[in-house]
Order: structure tokens, then C-alpha cells, then sequence
């Protein structure tokens, strides 16, 4: 029997206060990117801002893209841009 791919979404911060949670393990079916998973956590918790435009997104604590290609194991977070002065 062939094992699920699986990725996980690390929150932080305000993120974690919204969802309650360190961490989200999501199945992954096929060839998905982080945009799809991205879609994904939207949809489960619509009061997250997770404006694309606004967002810095590492995968396995690298820079990453929206459009990169996610693998078995792989680790994400949707950091939020921060600025200061």
C-alpha cells in the first residue's frame, strides 16, 4: 500500500492564535504547488490574512515561490512581510 505524501504548514504568531494550532499536515495529491496550498489554508481559515501580495513563503526554511512544486515531507510557512522603521 503506498504511503500519502504529506506536507505541513507551520504558523506562527497571530497565525497560530487564529487556527489554535503549531502545525497543519495536508495530504498531497499529485502535483500541487504552494499556491495550491496556500488556497487550501484559506479556505479552512478564512479570518487568516494571507494576502499573496503580502506574504513571504519559505519551504523547508528557504525562500520559495508561489508556483514551486511541493514534495513528500516538505515544510511551509506564509511568513507576513514585515516592516519598521
Amino acid at each position: 500500500m503506498a504511503q500519502k505524501m504529506m506536507v505541513s504548514v507551520k504558523f506562527f504568531g497571530m497565525q497560530r492564535t487564529v487556527t489554535k494550532k503549531d502545525s497543519l499536515d495536508i495530504p498531497v495529491t499529485g502535483e500541487m504547488t504552494v499556491k495550491d496550498i496556500l488556497a487550501l489554508v484559506k479556505n479552512l481559515y478564512p479570518a487568516l490574512n494571507l494576502d499573496e501580495e503580502m506574504l513571504f513563503v519559505t519551504v523547508n526554511q528557504e525562500k520559495a515561490s508561489l508556483d514551486r512544486l511541493l514534495g513528500a515531507d516538505d515544510s511551509i510557512s506564509f511568513l507576513p512581510h514585515i516592516s519598521g522603521g
